[in-house]
C-alpha cells in the first residue's frame, strides 16, 4: 500500500520542505514520521508533530483517568459508609 498518495512535497521561500494532502476540506500538512534519508522522525512520530496538541490530549486523558479513580474511591466510602451505618447488614 503506497501511504503517500495524495501527498504533495513543496518548498517554501524559506527553504522548509512541507508535505501537503488534499482532502474533503482543502489542503492540510501531512507530518510524516520518516525523514526523506528513510531515518525516523522522532518528534512527529511521538507527538504528530505539534507539542501543544499533545500536551492538550496528555492533559485530557490525564483528567479523565483521575476522574475515574475518584469515581472509585467515593463508591468505596460509600460501601464502607453502608457497611459500618446499617450494623452489618449488607454483608
Amino acid at each position: 500500500m503506497d501511504f503517500r498518495k495524495g501527498i504533495e512535497d513543496i518548498t517554501t521561500k524559506s527553504g522548509e520542505k512541507v508535505s501537503l494532502r488534499k482532502g474533503f476540506l482543502g489542503w492540510s500538512v501531512v507530518h510524516p514520521i520518516k525523514n526523506s534519508d528513510g531515518s525516523i522522525n522522532w518528534k512527529n512520530l511521538i507527538s504528530g508533530g505539534n507539542w501543544y496538541k499533545l500536551l492538550i490530549i496528555g492533559f485530557i486523558v490525564v483528567i479523565l483517568i483521575l476522574a475515574v479513580y475518584e469515581h472509585f474511591m467515593v463508591v468505596e466510602t460509600a460501601r464502607e459508609c453502608l457497611e459500618t451505618c446499617s450494623g452489618g447488614l449488607l454483608r
